[in-house]
């Protein structure tokens, strides 16, 4: 009982593994990490979003939607001794420029995983039933139904706008529909969300993941499985170079870019298992989350895939009022600098 005398709610949560915290802790005990090494605190929010969206890309066939998706409901359990996904031999991040820089403490802990999670708490989740058609009951009630309610449709895109509201939340920020409530009474835009600090190589491209999450429409919202995919371009690239080069061959024939992105697929791939057969020769090493992660991109990615990223990835970014207001003035004498630009992608990530 609290101070007012009413019983207070808990949610019982059953796993196989114990947690040893939310992604709420978790964040609450990095505001001094993302300060002090924002490389890799923005890295590990990168893992544990494409966790989360691979989580609610798996609940899509089943039509559940989880509505209540917040930091103390995603739980971090650590990896098993054994287990495929164990974290306990910890290997420098072959795709980070700085491996082999600085004290080896540091690279080492800048290449892992925080901890695998865990969604939990569906009490809010919402399914669309495959068995209310074969109910005549039931079917007459629908009958009055709108058709969104029907089909669950208002539904439909809700998590995605969760996922991007929690990118604000993991970095640090206050949710922007709690901080401006106003937001949510109009037709905003991008241009309304609040910038992300730039601390990072990550941070340009969590900013343009939660406009693309928070997009007012939800027909034009991103999919789970999109957000997924960008998740794995800015963990694992391309790099920039590519993606400018890429850029570079838009009047080239398709041919030539599906070239392009298939010899950067093969040249991944074989890097990965050269690492394998590495590790293989040493008893005491195992595959860490992040490699078994970064397997599950390189073996489902294809060109066209890829090339739906860099579409994505590569969507002009939204000007600020007073440079709108500017470019409104006569133009100045000089050269100047197109405001319409692509994402900045993992310039540090190699071939």
């Amino acid at each position: 009982m609290n101070a007012v005398g009413r019983l207070r709610s808990r949610v019982v949560v059953i796993t196989r593994e114990v947690p040893f915290q939310t992604v709420a802790d978790f964040v609450r005990d990095g505001v001094a990490r993302h300060t002090h090494n924002p490389e890799l605190y923005e890295r590990q929010v990168c893992l544990l979003l494409l966790q989360l969206c691979s989580g609610l890309e798996h609940m899509k066939p089943y039509h559940v939607t989880h509505c209540d998706l917040r930091l103390e409901n995603l739980l971090l359990v650590h990896c098993q001794p054994g287990n495929p996904w164990n974290l306990d031999v910890l290997e420098p991040n072959n795709n980070s420029s700085n491996v082999g820089g600085g004290s080896g403490a540091t690279s080492v802990t800048a290449a892992t995983c925080p901890a695998r999670l865990i969604i939990s708490n569906f009490s809010q989740a919402k399914q669309k039933s495959s068995l209310m058609a074969a109910d005549p009951g039931t079917l007459r009630d629908q009958s009055r139904l709108a058709p969104e309610i029907v089909t669950a449709t208002q539904y439909r895109k809700c998590d995605e706008f969760q996922t991007g509201i929690l990118i604000y939340e993991m970095l640090h920020r206050p949710n922007p529909f709690e901080e401006t409530p106003e937001l949510k009474e109009r037709e905003y835009t991008w241009a309304d969300l609040p910038a992300l600090p730039v601390r990072s190589l990550y941070s340009q491209g969590l900013q343009q993941l939660a406009r693309l999450l928070l997009t007012v429409n939800p027909s034009e919202r991103i999919r789970m499985s999109e957000g997924r995919a960008c998740l794995q371009c800015l963990l694992w690239g391309p790099r920039e170079d590519l993606f400018q080069a890429l850029g570079c061959m838009s009047g080239a024939a398709t041919s030539q870019r599906e070239a392009t992105l298939q010899n950067w697929l093969d040249l991944k791939r074989t890097l990965m298992m050269i690492k394998f057969a590495e590790r293989s020769l040493d008893a005491a090493c195992g595959v860490s989350l992040e490699d078994w992660l970064c397997c599950q991109y390189l073996a489902f990615a294809t060109t066209d895939t890829l090339s739906r990223v860099v579409h994505i990835l590569q969507q002009p970014q939204p000007q600020p009022a007073s440079q709108s207001q500017n470019q409104n003035q006569p133009a100045h004498a000089g050269p100047s600098k197109t405001q319409t630009h692509g994402l900045h992608l993992t310039e540090s990530q190699p071939l």
